[in-house]
């Protein structure tokens, strides 16, 4: 939902392309992931008045981190750099992350320092998720990373091998690895509109990444249902002597001992049951092996660079 932003995001590009960057040789390419509003007809617009301004557009909506490898899987330059298109991604910020790339580095990763205006409850969440997130992967991910980065051309052919479906796209360009560097950045705020992503896809994509990047929440469910066998049999061993060696002084009946036996284990079942259907329900879609997206145009674009999937 950017078409306030859309034109007045392509003019700050081209003009930084046209004026900054003059020599490389560059494209545009908008990824429409199944937008409701006009977005569709400006892009068409675009589209049509530049050449180098390609579009791709999605049968439906498929989600940010799925239109993101649709439109790295259709780039062709020596270096992809995925942004946003409502400015809170600076393209300022480009010639300095060419510069980095023409060092040697491959990935550079654009860390937000401090975005303005960001509700507080977002800024929390993002701050609890990265800090579990960095107790339980083994993969390295920095807390206030973002889809803004720069990929080399061997960081593109690597990302494109990756099949998986359910996926948080920055965890799996870390967990790639190659030569990184990281920049610091200020984010401002939207021009226009609101953001779309609502804190429902914030936690769904929270915990594809918790099940995606480890499997430390199955050991510990294991470890948990452990301890409350123990500790239940050290109550339920209490509870007996209480009972048959010290008459009962504590009044406990038969009722109690049903009642804490049930809820323990019940407990422990339901926990376990929970968090392992979320790792079957990941497996279920993974082995469906269903294309990563489905798209319903192109415009500017070759068909010949439908690759990986894309139809």
């Amino acid at each position: 939902m950017e078409q306030e932003n859309l034109r007045l995001f392509y003019n700050t590009l081209q003009n930084l392309m046209v004026h900054y960057i003059k020599d490389y040789e560059w494209e545009i390419i908008f990824v429409n992931d199944g937008s409701t509003d006009r977005t569709g007809e400006i892009l068409e617009d675009l589209s049509s008045e530049d050449a180098y301004c390609r579009v791709i557009e999605l049968s439906r909506n498929f989600g940010k981190e799925i239109a993101l490898s649709a439109g790295v899987d259709y780039a062709s330059g020596d270096v992809v750099i995925c942004m946003d298109a409502d400015l809170q991604h600076p393209p300022n910020q480009i010639p300095d992350m060419l510069r980095h790339w023409e060092d040697g580095y491959e990935v550079v990763e654009m860390v937000r320092s401090h975005s303005e205006r960001e509700p507080w409850l977002r800024r929390t969440g993002s701050a609890i998720f990265y800090y579990i997130l960095k107790l339980i992967s083994s993969t390295e991910i920095l807390a206030k990373t973002t889809d803004f980065r720069l990929l080399d051309r061997k960081v593109v052919h690597a990302l494109r091998r990756v099949e998986e479906r359910q996926r948080m796209f920055r965890g799996i360009i870390d967990w790639l690895g190659f030569r990184k560097i990281r920049l610091n950045f200020v984010a401002p705020p939207r021009q226009h509109g609101a953001p779309v992503y609502s804190y429902a896809k914030l936690l769904n994509l929270a915990l594809n990444s918790f099940i995606s990047y480890s499997s430390i929440p199955l050991k510990l469910i294991g470890l948990f249902g452990v301890s409350i066998t123990v500790i239940s049999g050290l109550v339920l061993s209490w509870m007996i002597v209480v009972t048959l060696i010290a008459d009962n002084d504590w009044g406990i009946t038969p009722l109690a001992f049903i009642v804490v036996s049930n809820l323990v284990l019940t407990g422990v079942i339901l926990t376990t049951l929970g968090l392992m259907s979320l790792y079957l329900s990941k497996i279920y879609s993974e082995v469906q092996n269903r294309p990563l997206y489905s798209v319903r145009r192109t415009l500017n674009l070759n068909e010949s660079r439908i690759l990986n999937g894309a139809e």
